[in-house]
Formats: structure tokens, sequence, C-alpha cells
């Protein structure tokens, strides 16, 4: 499958970057409180293309920077399980529009995880574990 974004109000999961226009690579050694391999993202597009995992970068609906990484991984039985994970302090609220309400890196966490686990569930027919 090829890696896909999923809009989720709110909040959306994109697939991760590693280009000149966004690097995902800094939010990722946040995720691990570590740098991450060179070929991190490269490794994530093989196991889209192989339906082994899927990962996205969960993004605030103004923004292209990551708050969250979310990894979807398959058990070959119809089965799956899902991690996500914050960029950093979940605590840290978000610069946004003043119209719109305030929301933390964990509500990033929360209303990403409820966006995937709906992808997973409706659009490919997988039971969470």
């Amino acid at each position: 499958m090829e890696p896909m974004e999923i809009n989720g109000g709110r909040f959306y999961a994109r697939p991760l970057h590693d280009d000149d226009r966004i690097d995902d690579r800094p939010a990722l050694g946040e995720v691990f409180g570590r740098p991450v391999e060179p070929d991190f993202v490269d490794r994530a597009r093989a196991d889209w293309t192989a339906d082994r995992a899927y990962t996205w970068a969960i993004c605030e609906q103004t923004s292209v920077f990551m708050l969250a990484l979310a990894t979807l991984t398959l058990h070959g039985d119809g089965e799956a399980s899902l991690e996500v994970l914050p960029a950093g302090d979940p605590d840290r609220m978000l610069p946004n529009d003043p119209t719109l309400p305030p929301k933390s890196v964990g509500d990033g966490v929360i209303e990403g995880t409820g966006t995937v686990e709906r992808w997973a569930r409706g659009f490919r027919g997988l039971t969470l574990r």
C-alpha cells in the first residue's frame, strides 16, 4: 500500500517526510529521546509498501510540524496494534489561531489515535489489539 494522509478534523495524519520541504527526523528524535538513523523514513516507507506497518506524523490542521508518531503494526491475521507517541512534552500548548480552542501535544495524541483507529477499522477492516 502507498502511504496516505488521513484527515481527522483538528488533527490529521500524514506520511513521514525527509525532504527539502519537510524533515520529520528532528521530531522523531524527540519521540525516541535520541536522533534517529538517517534511513528511518526510508524504512518506514518500505514497511508501508510491504504492508508490515504504517506510520504517520500527527499534525495540527494549520501546520506540517509533527506532534506525534503513529505506528500501526500489522500482525498478518487481520489484526493490528497501534502506538501513538508524543514528540516532546505532551503538556506543551500549541500556538494556534485565537478563534480556535487551545490544544496541547497530548490532545494531538488522543485525537490522532482516534483518527488512525477509525481508518484502521473502517478503511482496512482491521481488528485492533
